[in-house]
């Protein structure tokens, strides 16, 4: 592999992961407002590519933290 095919990679790897970040952030934030059907809608558009392979445990864990936070910030 050269040099410049590495460094495309990187790359390539590197936007991947910002953009299953983002993803994921924007799910935990809609998500409240979205339904079974939109999102397994998106899931399988091309937007979710990314996350194909993430464990639905780490969204739903997520939410259980969001939602945790939520209730402190209330009391």
């Amino acid at each position: 592999m050269t040099t410049v095919e590495r460094i495309r990679r990187q790359f390539q790897e590197a936007l991947e992961g910002l953009e299953m970040r983002l993803l994921l952030e924007r799910l935990e934030q809609n998500l409240s407002s979205l339904s079974l059907k939109e999102f397994g809608e998106l899931l399988k558009s091309p937007v979710a590519r990314t996350v194909g392979d993430v464990p639905a445990s780490v969204l739903l864990n997520q939410i259980s933290k969001m939602q945790a936070n939520t209730a402190r910030s209330t009391r």
